[in-house]
């Protein structure tokens, strides 16, 4: 499955570029998966060189776009790691788990109703 330009679609502003892209994130979807369309516009320069580069392939967006989810969420969690390490949490005594852990049930136990 190859990115479609839509006829007729060059503008002074760059060139519509129709792809189709698998709604699913996680796991080895295969091509099978339902699909997004998604519409970018380029300017001309760009868009033949990312296409002649093979960037415009569904295949290689996706790779793309994973990539940088990934990369995200490394970011954040070094984020969340450097902000724990400047700010740990209070450690919990055994009895004090217990404590939380008793009320939780006990919560759950309310909002079921027994």
């Amino acid at each position: 499955m190859e990115a479609e330009v839509v006829e007729g679609a060059q503008q002074a502003l760059g060139l519509y570029l129709w792809v189709e892209m698998p709604t699913t994130l996680g796991g080895n979807h295969g091509w099978g998966a339902p699909l997004t369309t998604i519409e970018i516009t380029l300017p001309d320069a760009l868009a033949a060189e990312a296409s002649g580069a093979g960037l415009l392939a569904p295949e290689a967006i996706e790779r793309l776009l994973r990539d940088k989810l990934a990369s995200d969420r490394i970011v954040r969690l070094q984020d969340a790691r450097a902000a724990l390490a400047a700010d740990p949490p209070e450690v919990l005594t055994r009895q004090e788990i217990n404590e939380e852990i008793s009320a939780y049930r006990k919560g759950q136990r309310l909002a079921a109703g027994s």
